[in-house]
């Protein structure tokens, strides 16, 4: 029978994984980037079938039909380590990592038991436990719980969570900064504090205006990560040529490289200015600019 049977011919399958710095060693010799081999046409249909049969599947179950499974890799007809096998090298894929044969999954996954078992599953339980709490709805913080564990010794202790902590509050001098008068915008914000502006594209005297408008503050640098997109404080105000460029316009212009894929539809943005009500010093949250609707 194996002998009557036609095989197509054996292509072997390249799959390059480049890490960030190779990436840039590459570009910087001109070279182009590595060719990824996508799917075979025949995956296709085989894909298309195996929808058509999952989502007949999925009406017909329901939750009496459900029941625990326990973990066993030796046992090829529970069909665990296929599961695995399957789950973890989409992941591969969809990360350009290397992937690996069903055996090598089998011997990973038999090695990591002891693992999962132990450290994995307590650490598992103790991070459920504080979710369901805020599931829940609960916000009183001294109802949740840091875990610090070492299952060698063994030793648990849990201890309630510090509150986040807040920036100073507006005074008329900063002893640390030995500045002043210094306002908070908002009072007392904290490192999840930001300020949104959500009014689509504007141009960087937009921004300007937006902040004056709206907390009364003249700006003076506007920064995005690294890059200076404005800095009032140079000699001649080079930078005033920029005001009347859109902001994600301007991020692209001063870096080529600046990560602004399709789906980004914000930029975060640094500031720094004085109020003009009384000429104090501002310190101010991450400002996050949306430039077009979320998706």
């Amino acid at each position: 029978m194996a002998n009557a049977c036609t095989s197509r011919e054996y292509k072997k399958k390249k799959i390059v994984v480049e890490t960030p710095e190779e990436a840039k060693a590459r570009e910087e010799r001109g070279e182009a980037a590595p060719e990824i081999s996508s799917a075979s046409d025949d995956d296709k249909p085989v894909i298309d079938a195996l929808l058509v049969k999952l989502e007949s599947d999925s009406k017909a179950v329901n939750q009496e039909t459900l029941q625990a499974a326990d973990f066993e890799k030796d046992d090829d007809s529970n069909f665990h380590i296929d599961f695995i096998d399957a789950c973890s090298n989409l992941r591969a894929r969809n990360y350009r990592l290397e992937e690996c044969d069903r055996m090598k999954t089998k011997q990973i996954a038999g090695k990591i038991i002891p693992a999962i078992a132990t450290t994995t599953a307590m650490i598992t339980g103790s991070v459920t436990t504080e979710i369901i709490k805020f599931c829940q709805g609960w916000n009183d913080i001294t109802k949740f719980k840091n875990c610090f564990l070492n299952l060698a010794l063994p030793t648990t202790m849990y201890s309630e969570p510090d509150d986040v902590k807040k920036r100073m509050s507006t005074k008329d001098y900063d002893p640390i900064m030995m500045s002043g008068p210094t306002t908070m915008i908002p009072e007392g914000w904290t490192c999840w504090n930001k300020v949104t502006i959500d009014v689509g594209s504007l141009t960087l005297q937009g921004l300007f205006d937006w902040i004056l408008a709206n907390k009364g503050v003249e700006l003076s640098m506007v920064l995005c990560g690294d890059l200076a997109i404005y800095n009032g404080y140079l000699p001649k105000n080079p930078h005033a040529a920029r005001l009347d460029k859109k902001i994600e316009d301007l991020v692209k212009t001063i870096n080529p490289e600046f990560d602004l894929p399709e789906s980004r539809y914000y930029i975060t943005l640094t500031v720094d200015g004085v109020i003009k009500e009384n000429d104090a010093e501002m310190e101010m949250p991450i400002i996050k600019y949306c430039f077009k609707p979320a998706p």
